[in-house]
């Protein structure tokens, strides 16, 4: 009897063991693919390009504004020839996008103009083609009084 109940033990034993070793398994392929299906980032880090923006007015009220948007390589030096495009609405409710591309205002600033129709928390993403390929997304969060 004794030896039986050894068996069914060391058998649990291996049993649990055999559980803990596929669920890290599982763990492991679930976050490979994830690493793998999500794709490169392309937000800016610490060692790449920095974004930036600054409104007119500051603070933002309701009626025309302009972004302005700098943009710097990696090394801090303003860049001149970048694409850059942005969307703007609203984060609380669907306002409308609205979408355009912002113009050089040489020292990498680059400027484009919105409508902001009412207050509250807006979100303007900025997508940058830098001139060498690398592509910046970052978005900002921005408040109309």
């Amino acid at each position: 009897m004794d030896q039986k109940k050894e068996t069914i033990e060391v058998e649990k034993k291996k049993s649990n063991k055999d559980t803990i070793v596929g669920i890290i398994v599982v763990l492991v392929i679930v976050f490979l693919g994830w690493k793998l299906f999500s794709g490169p980032s392309t937000s800016p880090t610490s060692e790449s390009e920095a974004v930036s923006l600054t409104t007119n007015p500051n603070p933002l009220r309701t009626g025309p504004a302009t972004f302005i948007i700098d943009v710097k390589d990696r090394s801090g030096k303003a860049v001149d020839n970048a694409k850059v495009s942005f969307d703007l609405n609203m984060t609380t409710m669907n306002m409308g996008t609205q979408q355009g591309n912002a113009t050089s205002q040489g020292g990498g600033k680059y400027a484009v103009s919105g409508s902001m129709s009412m207050r509250g928390p807006w979100r303007v993403a900025t997508k940058v083609n830098m001139p060498d390929g690398t592509v910046v997304n970052k978005d900002f969060t921005v408040n109309v009084q």
